[in-house]
């Protein structure tokens, strides 16, 4: 092999060849980082046994709302009687923490009610016991592999006991853990018989799976009318087969029913591309964000093919005596050229060994960047890819400068020295161009994301979320309630203290009700309160009144509910049977800004003797504190308070916009990982200028001399190179703007409210990549250009 060459270059420019493995070792690194995040998008729901099957029912209240997926049981029941239907798995839309005892030590685990068979339609597989329940009044749980083992450290506990701070239940079943990216989670499961007949309860969850044999698109276009149907039956069927009623009164109980089910809508959405609907709050994939992943995996191969193409070209006059003299010595032009492609096979497999190397060692590090999981082992045919890509991008990098050096006749090669041809010179000003235009266009697109950041962080929401802290209460706070309020109160700082079932704006998810009489069916956003809460988050009322301690059983609905509802009265019921609307609130932002549902009706209610079990599920402290105030410090002394009044159990206390990273967490890791990206793609780029010009001003070197001798100025020199990738940097910038421009107003339209692409946006990132390309030139050509002229011309 030519490796005793390569070695020798290797010493001779020790920085450049250093850079350029380094370069595509994180040009791997980042591709492998990248593939994981779309296989755990790509693959999401791809564990459930016969998922092409499997579906999820989901229901809209009328034309102007949006779709969802909760609905009721009796809807369920309906949906499970169709022939068509093999099982169903129906889950509770909310779950619940609870602590389960270990010894002395307390371990706590989500909690969600289901049917007698959760796992009818999404499969899991049973380690101990059963995974099903005969009847709703076996009230034993079943619980998740993991569970297992941090109570009893093995996972064959059926029929153990489970233990809670008041209560105890046996365990039913052990299930293997469900992988991180799947819609059903790790819960502990408890059957649950409550409002199971009640079509007013809208507060649960379903999956399908259709019988084998049926025709998944025809069952999913027939699947409206076929429910209309199987609910006809189940209101009515009884009465009309047992001939109890007329004819005339078959129609009014038809008119009836199809009066009552005309606002809603029914459909069944594949269960394997449910994680890219929206419509739950799990719903969280994004296919304009996975496209940018899939982009930023291809744009940093292209990144790597082109640093190490620029580097073996740049390398490549400086070879051609060696290469030739061998030539003279016997060798053929074929042996040559595909020991000049291993060499650089080598080195891309050399640099892929590196990168996964640094994929072990941050795998920890990264697992808050990136979601799933990292493991070499848990992604074999991405190493298999990886390898593979790494072997053509070796080929790539190295066939032209193989066949560029040795297309020369030998007795040529050994008297003269070389530069590139022409054509290889527009070839490696062409490549560069383009990391140029890769480094401009990802460095445009990251600060349209950050200001999309900026704008959600920063924009009005109706509410004083800066100055707000909440905390979720422990039974223990809860039975304390009364005194946490005069308690909080006392610290200098501390303006307001309320209750609420929710925390504001920090979901995309909340208590939806449907109300209706003989004139009006309507349905809203319902947010149990205490009478403290509006002057605690800083909301106005606009018509009517604030809350008073001795209200129950009342709303005060917002300016949307008001337009929507042109019939309320204040101090009137808002429907017949319902409660009295007392106010009327400015409109808020209480969902996220990815959809346009500010404008939809929300009403804050106290619950009084009618709820009155409902009061107690006000979990939520709210705190308003002082405007100026250390807010560092006063988060400190309220958790240090609560943590005291919890008997020592600790409280976490966050304010408001804080919460909304929480909200956002999808979007925010895409930009911390774009971000990342464009960072590499910039550094990658300018180990790739610092080479070349590097490389060129070696083999330019008595051009260089010549022109101080006749003349010229080291400035001149420098100037000469800088014009050269200036013009480069600004034919990569005419391309890459619109490009950025485009895909960031694509990512830009999952928001219904969204900053603007300013233009002044484009020429300051010109101004900035310009900057520091120009400073890598200006340093590695000054030292060239300061030399003294006799000793380059000498040399030459």
């Amino acid at each position: 092999m030519e490796m005793k060459t390569f070695w020798y270059m290797a010493r001779r420019f020790k920085a450049a060849t250093a850079l350029n493995i380094f370069g595509l070792t994180i040009a791997f690194t980042v591709f492998y980082l990248l593939m994981t995040q779309i296989d755990y998008s790509r693959s999401y729901n791809s564990t459930i046994p016969d998922a092409e099957r499997v579906f999820r029912v989901e229901t809209k209240m009328g034309v102007d709302y949006p779709w969802g997926d909760n609905c009721c049981r009796p809807f369920y029941a309906s949906v499970a009687s169709l022939p068509q239907v093999e099982s169903i798995s129906e889950l509770f839309g909310w779950d619940q923490e609870l602590e389960f005892i270990v010894g002395e030590d307390a371990v706590k685990h989500s909690c969600k009610p289901v049917n007698l068979t959760p796992f009818g339609a999404i499969g899991a597989h049973c380690l101990d016991g059963k995974l099903s329940w005969d009847s709703y009044d076996d009230h034993s749980a079943i619980i998740p592999a993991s569970l297992a083992m941090k109570l009893f450290g093995r996972v064959d506990v059926a029929g153990e006991s489970l233990f809670m701070k008041t209560d105890s239940t046996t365990i039913r079943g052990v299930y293997a853990d469900f992988p991180v990216n799947c819609s059903m989670k790790n819960f502990v499961y408890f059957c649950n018989s409550e409002s199971l007949e009640e079509f007013s309860e809208w507060s649960y969850i379903a999956f399908v799976k259709l019988s084998p044999g049926i025709d998944a698109d025809t069952f999913m276009k027939d699947f409206p009318q076929l429910i209309k149907e199987s609910l006809w039956k189940q209101q009515w069927g009884g009465i009309l087969a047992a001939g109890e009623a007329s004819a005339d009164q078959e129609t009014e109980m038809r008119k009836q029913f199809d009066s009552q089910f005309e606002r809603y809508s029914f459909r069944l959405n594949p269960i394997r591309e449910v994680y890219f609907s929206g419509v739950a709050s799990d719903d969280k994939g994004n296919p304009s964000m996975l496209l940018i992943l899939e982009l930023s995996c291809v744009l940093v191969l292209i990144i790597a093919i082109v640093n190490f193409l620029n580097f073996t070209l740049a390398e490549s006059p400086m070879r051609i005596k060696s290469i030739n003299t061998r030539r003279v010595l016997g060798e053929s032009i074929a042996i040559l050229r595909l020991k000049i492609i291993a060499e650089s096979v080598v080195t891309s497999l050399l640099a892929c060994v590196f990168a996964f190397i640094i994929c072990c060692a941050i795998k920890t590090q990264a697992a808050e960047l990136l979601l799933g999981s990292l493991a070499l082992s848990d992604h074999p045919y991405i190493i298999i890819s990886l390898l593979l890509l790494a072997v053509l991008v070796g080929v790539a990098a190295g066939a032209y400068p193989a066949f560029f050096a040795t297309s020369f006749q030998p007795a040529l090669a050994l008297k003269a020295s070389f530069g590139l041809t022409p054509k290889g010179k527009k070839l490696r000003s062409a490549l560069v161009t383009l990391q140029l235009g890769i480094a401009l266009l990802m460095v445009t697109y990251i600060c349209i994301l950050l200001m999309q950041s900026r704008y959600i962080y920063n924009s009005d929401y109706g509410f004083d979320k800066d100055e707000v802290l909440y905390a979720g209460l422990t039974q223990e706070l809860w039975n304390k309630k009364t005194s946490i309020r005069s308690e909080l109160l006392k610290l200098g700082g501390v303006v307001d203290v309320s209750y609420s079932r929710f925390v504001l704006g920090a979901q995309d998810k909340y208590m939806g009700w449907g109300r209706g009489d003989n004139d009006h069916h309507i349905t809203f956003t319902c947010m149990p309160v205490d009478y403290h809460y509006l002057r605690t988050m800083g909301i106005k009322v606009v018509e009517g009144r604030d809350f008073n301690e001795h209200d129950g059983d009342c709303y005060i609905i917002n300016e949307a509910a008001r337009r929507q509802w042109p019939w309320v009265e204040i101090n009137k019921n808002l429907l017949a049977d319902d409660f009295p609307v007392i106010g009327v609130c400015e409109d808020i932002r209480f969902f996220s800004t990815r959809k346009d549902r500010a404008q939809e009706p929300l009403a804050f209610i106290i619950f009084g003797e009618q709820f009155k079990n409902w009061g107690d599920q006000l979990g939520i402290v709210n705190i308003r504190v002082a405007a100026g105030v250390d807010k560092v410090s006063m988060r400190k002394q309220i958790i240090k308070l609560l943590t005291q009044m919890g008997d020592g159990k600790q409280v976490e206390a966050k304010f408001l916009d804080q919460q909304l990273e929480q909200l956002y967490q999808e979007e925010f890791r895409f930009i911390s990982q774009v971000e990342w990206f464009a960072f590499i793609c910039l550094v990658i780029t300018l180990i790739g200028v610092f080479c070349l010009t590097m490389f060129e001003t070696e083999y330019r070197r008595k051009e260089i001399g010549i022109r101080k001798v006749m003349g010229a100025s080291t400035q001149e020199i420098i100037r000469m190179f800088c014009i050269h990738y200036a013009r480069l940097l600004l034919i990569g910038f005419v391309v890459a703007a619109p490009l950025a421009w485009y895909l960031g107003n694509e990512w830009l339209k999952n928001f219904a409210e969204r900053t603007p692409v300013y233009w002044w946006l484009f020429p300051i990132v010109l101004l900035m990549i310009g900057l520091i390309i120009m400073t890598t030139v200006i340093i590695q050509s000054w030292r060239t250009a300061s030399e003294n002229p006799v000793n380059s011309i000498k040399t030459e």
